[in-house]
């Protein structure tokens, strides 16, 4: 008796069909490697860092770059404090006689400000706080997010672990200081938390792809439906969550031919595509032929 290989592109799972292989969107991967431990103290020094950069001059009039568009937010918030909370009619200044009513974004931030104006006044660091506030909180889930993805990436490296954990710090990093996210993340305007907002939401839908659970799901819809109407632009999120759902389908399509193999002889079957499938090894299962 002689053995003749079979070409077979899964990669398989260990007792049925050859040695088990990780789903790369299930939360096996996620803790497949520590982490070092001096992770989370950098983090928090670059937060306090971060936060404490953008809090410089909070109290400056809206006379910097983009001074038109964070004045038409305080106008708006303005008007909301004057003439009464109604949240569907956000009016502007430069309307001359007319009444001055607009179609703008979902106006949650100058809404938010005409409250705290009823119990401080009006200042300029009550809409600057804002987008400073947004931003420290989407900071930390910036770097779970990164860090869970570059772990997808180098899940068969020995040193996952330590190598995701450095790409997220780095990543961090630049995002905390980059000199254009800086001036937008004290500006009285929507575009920095409608972006905090976006990754806060891809956050939880990932989590909601590898665990299944209908928690992060709700908080994904949330803060993405937050983040589109706060701002249109940020619709481009569609993009990584039409991935994500893609990864997830095939990935689970995978799973399922592993556990449920198809009986041998049937040539005419494709092998479905599977994420991740060129990072494993192929496996050569041994077929009994008859020897001549």
């Amino acid at each position: 008796m002689t053995e003749a290989p079979h070409l077979n592109p899964l990669p398989s799972r260990k007792g049925r069909d050859g040695p088990k292989q990780k789903s790369l969107l299930r939360p096996q991967a996620f803790g497949a490697a520590p982490y070092p431990h001096y992770g989370s103290k950098v983090v928090v020094l670059l937060w306090i860092l971060a936060v404490a950069v953008r809090l410089v001059l909070i109290n400056q009039p809206y006379v910097d770059y983009w001074s038109w568009r964070q004045s038409d937010v305080a106008a708006i918030a303005r008007n909301f404090f004057e003439y009464g909370f109604r949240f569907g009619y956000p009016q502007i200044d430069w309307a001359g006689g007319a009444g001055g009513y607009v179609g703008t974004e979902f106006p949650i931030l100058p809404f938010f400000a005409a409250i705290f104006y009823k119990f401080a006044g009006i200042h300029e660091w009550i809409g600057r706080s804002q987008s400073v506030i947004f931003f420290a909180i989407s900071l930390p889930f910036f770097f779970l997010l990164v860090r869970y993805t570059w772990l997808v990436l180098l899940v068969h490296e020995p040193s996952a672990g330590c190598r995701c954990h450095v790409a997220a710090i780095w990543a961090t990093f630049f995002y905390a200081f980059a000199p254009l996210n800086i001036f937008a993340g004290r500006s009285f305007m929507p575009d920095v938390p409608s972006l905090s907002l976006g990754i806060i939401g891809l956050y939880f839908f990932l989590r909601w792809v590898r665990d299944r659970k209908m928690a992060p799901f709700y908080l994904a819809a949330i803060a993405i439906s937050l983040s589109i109407l706060i701002k249109i632009t940020s619709i481009v999120i569609a993009a990584p969550i039409l991935y994500l759902l893609v990864a997830a389908v095939y990935d689970r399509r995978g799973n399922k031919e592993r556990r449920f193999p198809k009986p041998p002889g049937r040539s005419r079957d494709r092998p479905s595509l599977n994420f991740g499938a060129h990072r494993a090894p192929l496996q050569l299962p041994r077929i009994q032929v008859q020897s001549m």
